[in-house]
């Protein structure tokens, strides 16, 4: 169920996401001015393509972008596909929402066909006995 809470502001929440994870490519990854309680303050933000919001970067997203792409150069970030989704946090003693991100699930390769053995192909496997 979409929540009002979605519509408002310019960098993703978890009520975005509506409870589940999505992919998004990678657009940019740049230093914004983001207003803050206390003015204005800068913050990495990863943009993506043909997502209307961005996501700021906190200390453990980008760890995370680390590890997964093998570098902390965060213009080498752009162009890959990670996944966005919804989780929890403990701040200040208290379990907060949170967005996370990781890397895409990639599918097992199918196993390989089973090996015949010489001759197989003549052997009648429909004689019952």
């Amino acid at each position: 169920m979409p929540s009002y809470k979605a519509a408002f502001g310019s960098f993703l929440k978890t009520d975005d996401l509506q409870g589940k994870a999505i992919k998004a490519v990678i657009e940019s990854v740049g230093i914004e001015e983001i207003k803050s309680d206390d003015g204005k303050e800068k913050k990495l933000v990863a943009r993506f393509l043909n997502k209307d919001k961005g996501l700021i970067l906190n200390r453990t997203n980008c760890e995370a972008l680390e590890e997964m792409f093998s570098t902390d150069d965060y213009d080498s970030w752009v162009g890959h596909t990670i996944v966005l989704f919804p989780t929890t946090t403990k701040m200040a003693g208290k379990t907060v929402p949170c967005l996370r991100v990781r890397a895409p699930q990639v599918a097992a390769p199918p196993p390989p066909p089973p090996v015949r053995e010489p001759g197989e192909d003549d052997v009648d496997d429909s004689v019952g006995f």
